[in-house]
């Protein structure tokens, strides 16, 4: 499955946002798509957010919602995964 992501700041927190079709963006169907979300983006809060006509719908494990308040996500600047191949680690280990 390939799906849109964009890292942004919405109200001061650096969060990923999936862009989804509407189906998956309901709890147990979204819940899954963030757990295989999860190791693309293992430090960031992760949303499933799908834009209609009038708002956003948004789906995560935190008041997703209200963060987005009147944010334009349509405008923000994607970049696609493919969730059957791993994501790539980085070759040394954190500085941590």
């Amino acid at each position: 499955m390939k799906i849109e992501v964009a890292v942004t700041e919405l109200k001061g927190v650096r969060v990923a946002v999936a862009f989804a079709p509407p189906a998956y963006v309901t709890p147990g169907v979204g819940d899954s798509l963030l757990a295989r979300l999860r190791p693309y983006f293992p430090a960031l809060p992760i949303m499933l957010a799908s834009p209609q006509r009038h708002g956003v719908r948004t789906h995560a494990a935190f008041q997703a919602q209200a963060l987005v308040g009147d944010e334009d996500l349509r405008t923000l600047e994607r970049t696609e995964i493919d969730l059957d191949v791993p994501p790539i680690r980085p070759e040394q280990p954190p500085p941590f």
